[in-house]
């Protein structure tokens, strides 16, 4: 692996408890959730994509992954056709199924329970969905008499910048290209190769290592939230013959059967893309927009309860 297993697995444990714990365990509910089919557009190490997974953890809703890590650090929002899915994602852009704003970010909801997919961006925005929509029959709760992680990560009387903070830290702690970064060269197939299916939980240590591998290989995934808090360390399905348990089993499985060991693998300093498909702002000042755009809340009041 291009980063040590102790450094990533001490830097994964460190991240989590940053956030508390938070997104360990779905919250309880009186009924299953409704069914649903929700696909996500995110990449592993932004952080309000990782809020946006927080949520789906805790309201125990299954998705599907369509990894889109960055190609360059240079430009806010740039790639080109070599990337697997961020193409696709510019299509609900371009196609004005969202707001008239054209520049694509990150995270991108689509959700496909019904004939008319909803197309949604912003984390709030997907968040206030997902809770209006499928949060009715969570059961208001306490764990041992205190609030849950995930509250109290996210308590609005906590000042913004700390809580924005917190949400970022998991991605200060490991800042390493193929840890949900960067795009890394990959034989992954969308065709040829088997479905996998990744049981899981956000804020399981495990579960990120598993995570950024199939980030950064632009692997497409099926997750499904784990139900307890002993047994949330990742499983990963392929197909119906093959289930492997845990992050070393699963990391190793991926890295040795989708890496391109034949191309150099991505480095903090990766150039901009010849042809740009995406924006050209600049990554200071798309990263003070979306900081901006965040502040006016994280959560909505209902995940509160």
């Amino acid at each position: 692996m291009p980063v040590t297993q102790i450094l990533r697995g001490v830097s994964s444990r460190l991240a989590s408890k940053i956030r508390l714990d938070a997104a360990r365990v779905p919250a309880p509910r009186s009924s299953p959730p409704p069914k649903h089919k929700l696909i996500l557009y995110d990449y592993e190490a932004s952080p309000w994509c990782r809020l946006v997974r927080e949520h789906l953890t805790i309201l125990g809703l299954d998705f599907d992954v369509r990894p889109c890590p960055r190609q360059t650090l240079f430009l806010e929002g740039a790639f080109s056709n070599t990337s697997r899915f961020r193409p696709k994602a510019m299509e609900y852009f371009q196609n004005g199924a969202v707001s008239e704003d054209k520049d694509l970010t990150f995270p991108l909801l689509v959700d496909a329970t019904n004939d008319s997919a909803v197309v949604l961006k912003e984390s709030y925005e997907i968040l206030q969905h997902l809770w209006q929509t499928y949060g009715e029959t969570i059961v208001p709760s306490r764990i041992n008499g205190n609030r849950r992680p995930d509250q109290r990560v996210n308590d609005s009387q906590i000042p913004f910048i700390f809580r924005f903070l917190s949400l970022a830290g998991p991605s200060y702690l490991r800042p390493f290209p193929t840890c949900g970064l960067l795009q890394t060269p990959s034989n992954y197939n969308n065709k040829s190769s088997l479905p996998i299916v990744l049981h899981q939980a956000e804020g399981c240590p495990e579960s990120r290592l598993v995570r950024e591998i199939l980030c950064t290989l632009e692997i497409p995934y099926h997750s499904v939230s784990s139900t307890s808090a002993e047994n949330n360390h990742p499983m990963l399905e392929i197909a119906s013959d093959t289930t492997l348990h845990g992050a070393k089993a699963c990391t190793d499985y991926l890295w040795e059967s989708f890496h391109d060991t034949t191309k150099a693998l991505p480095t903090l300093i990766n150039p901009v893309p010849r042809s740009n498909l995406g924006r050209s702002g600049s990554f200071p000042i798309g990263a003070y927009i979306a900081f901006v755009k965040g502040s006016r809340a994280l959560v909505p009041p209902d995940a509160m309860k």
